[in-house]
């Protein structure tokens, strides 16, 4: 499960701040395990044109915060949809597109490990909610 992307994506500190003008402020935890986010999303247009997040926990969710902002910015709205929804696909093992995932796809063994789901899950979860 913990690859060399996996443990580097999991130090990067690129994605990691607050956007003092975000259009969108969302907060997400995992009770379970104790990881937490707070995801900043600034919107123009119907695209994501700069994204952070701050936020403790696993190097699993962790990389999997800092995997996601690098693969919404400067797409549209529908197109994260079609990412989340794929990524989602890919954690209950069932067919997703490959091409849309990326190197997200790293993670395609998480749904072996039902503990940790949640822990990749996090940051997505958060994003999806600040659609809603």
């Amino acid at each position: 499960m913990y690859n060399e992307l996996i443990m580097d994506y999991s130090k990067l500190k690129k994605y990691k701040g607050k956007i003092e003008d975000a259009t969108k402020v969302e907060e997400g935890k995992n009770l379970s395990c104790g990881d937490e986010i707070t995801l900043y999303l600034k919107i123009e247009n119907e695209r994501i044109v700069d994204a952070k997040f701050e936020g403790i926990g696993c190097a699993i969710s962790q990389a999997s915060a800092n995997l996601m902002i690098e693969n919404i910015i400067d797409k549209s709205i529908d197109e994260v949809k079609i990412l989340i929804d794929n990524v989602y696909k890919m954690t209950r093992g069932e067919e997703y597109d490959k091409s849309i995932l990326g190197l997200i796809e790293e993670f395609k063994s998480i749904k072996d490990y039902p503990m940790r789901i949640k822990c990749f899950l996090l940051a997505w979860k958060t994003l999806e909610l600040s659609f809603k």
